[in-house]
């Protein structure tokens, strides 16, 4: 773990030119991180370069942020189960193989063309950057966001001893946003670094404005309370149980309207319009799809749920915090490190609809207790969660990576 205030590396001669890598182009949990990290950097100590299979989200901001990209070619060895099939399993691990020295020198020629000086992966599904950074002699920083076994959402390709051993040998240090997530980890223990990810913190939203801009999006009435979940819709995310919870909120609250805010696989958005309909909710739930303005949203919900089954941080927990709005967060990991039990939020054991449903109408009962665990939250993010922290951290791991012997 960090002390409480990080004092700020010691500028190099030059800066150090780092490879960042991304496992896909898109803006989920782990690339929202990654691009704050590239847009805080100190560009006197670290010089960024991304890595990226495929335009996307993240490239566009990256570049906005003038750090150069390339666009090469990554196999997951350990894939999204959207991606790929389980009896697809062997395919795609012969495919990962087959190919994979030539993705790892493709990395190594960059890396010596663009004279980086350490590579940094930012998660754990695929292995070419540690492999490159070991055929060049770079160090190597392994940013971890998630398990890779008792992970609905990942498919693994290698007995679970040879991605141990892998990520053991590979790794000069390893980065974990979570102590619940390094704990998954026991053989790179003696070699990582706890970093809490942080936001960048928006001025006290106007929650009148941000209400009436949310209810014009979505054609939905202002004079109701809102609940939400936001983030990807996926399996692990367990919005089932949120909605079995707004079914119980709703039979005894009518003035209750619940937001799902994200986007997922067809096949899973299919089985939540089921799943409401089957409730009798199609007037209470919207499904918002993609939205480029979650702080808006954040701050126009009178509550925040965290349905999820495992979450190795929860970064919507802090951006929901930093808006001083009041999270109903299950005990999935990462949460129970940032909320703190009836003092900015609430926690309830994992798939119980009952206990999720009480605390919601605990909180929309009692409008002084909400303002008060909102600014509690807020204020917890100001002293921990904040993006200067979380950057100047990250900043001294790869200071120390490149400067040691």
């Amino acid at each position: 773990m960090f002390k409480k205030h990080l004092p700020p590396p010691r500028e190099p001669p030059h800066p150090f030119r780092t490879l960042f890598i991304s496992h896909n182009g898109g803006m989920a949990g782990a690339q929202q991180t990654l691009l704050t990290l590239l847009q805080g950097l100190n560009r006197h100590i670290i010089s960024p370069y991304l890595f990226v299979p495929g335009r996307g989200e993240l490239s566009k901001c990256a570049a906005d942020a003038n750090v150069p990209i390339t666009v090469g070619n990554i196999i997951h060895w350990a894939p999204c189960v959207a991606e790929v099939r389980k009896e697809n399993r062997q395919w795609h691990r012969r495919k990962m193989l087959a190919s994979l020295r030539s993705r790892v020198h493709a990395i190594a020629r960059l890396i010596d063309r663009e004279g980086i000086d350490a590579v940094y992966s930012n998660t754990v599904t695929f292995v070419e950057g540690a492999l490159a950074a070991r055929m060049t002699g770079k160090p190597h920083i392994w940013h971890i966001h998630e398990p890779i076994y008792g992970n609905s959402e990942l498919l693994p390709l290698i007995p679970r001893w040879l991605y141990v051993t892998g990520l053991r040998l590979l790794s000069t240090h390893a980065i974990f946003p979570s102590q619940a997530l390094a704990r998954e980890y026991p053989g790179l223990r003696t070699n990582h670094s706890v970093v809490h990810n942080g936001v960048k913190l928006p001025y006290p939203y106007d929650r009148i404005s941000a209400r009436t801009q949310v209810a014009s999006r979505w054609n939905i009435d202002p004079s109701k309370n809102w609940v939400a979940v936001v983030g990807a819709i996926q399996p692990r995310k367990d919005h089932h149980t949120f909605l079995a919870a707004a079914q119980k909120v709703a039979s005894k609250r009518p003035d209750v309207h619940f937001l799902i805010v994200g986007t997922g696989a067809e096949h899973y958005v299919r089985a939540l319009e089921k799943q409401v309909a089957g409730f009798n909710l199609a007037d209470k739930v919207t499904l918002t799809g993609w939205c480029d303005e979650p702080a808006m949203v954040l701050a126009a919900i009178d509550v925040l749920v965290i349905s999820s089954e495992q979450e190795s941080f929860g970064l919507t927990a802090i951006e929901s915090m930093a808006v001083e709005t009041p999270v109903v967060a299950t005990r999935c990991g990462g949460p129970e490190e940032i909320i703190g039990n009836n003092r900015d939020g609430y926690f309830v054991n994992v798939k119980d609809a009952h206990e999720m449903a009480n605390r919601i109408l605990l909180l929309l009962e009692d409008p002084e207790r909400r303002r008060r665990f909102g600014e509690a939250g807020r204020a917890k993010v100001l002293e921990r969660f904040t993006e200067e922290r979380y950057v100047r951290s990250i900043e001294n791991i790869l200071v120390n990576a490149v400067s040691s012997p």
